[in-house]
């Protein structure tokens, strides 16, 4: 475990999650999470320092710090928030057709603008209540 240890501290120092991936697979949670570098960093607080973000995305999964949220499904006239990338506050919505959860995108009419409605991503997109 010694090798596999050394290749994953490795793999984050350069974001590489397919060598992660391979040692992850093949030792147990509670084995690797253990693991420490010689300045006592863990692999998570490594993939921080580090900024690999492919790595940190995949080891918080392991540990279970992030969840997938579940795609819900959307009503026609139902009140939304969209979230967008790099904005702070949410917008209000409507969407305007019936939505199924599978969808890549999901057509709103935002409350804040005039103008044609738009398609908005689904993973943008959280119910109001």
């Amino acid at each position: 475990t010694a090798e596999l240890k050394i290749a994953a501290f490795k793999a984050v120092v350069k974001d590489n999650t397919a060598a992660l991936r391979l040692v992850l697979d093949r030792l147990p949670r509670d084995v690797w999470s253990r693991w420490h570098n010689k300045a006592g960093r863990d692999l998570l607080t490594l993939s921080q320092e580090r900024r690999a973000p492919g790595c940190y995305i995949m080891l918080a999964r392991a540990l279970g710090l992030v969840l997938e949220r579940k795609r819900e499904a959307f009503e026609e006239s139902e009140t939304v928030w969209i979230l967008p990338p790099g904005e702070v506050q949410p917008r209000h919505a409507t969407v305007l057709e019936d939505t199924p959860g599978d969808s890549e995108d999901v057509l709103v009419e935002f409350w804040d603008a005039e103008g044609p409605p738009e398609r908005v991503e689904h993973c943008l997109v959280l119910k109001a209540n």
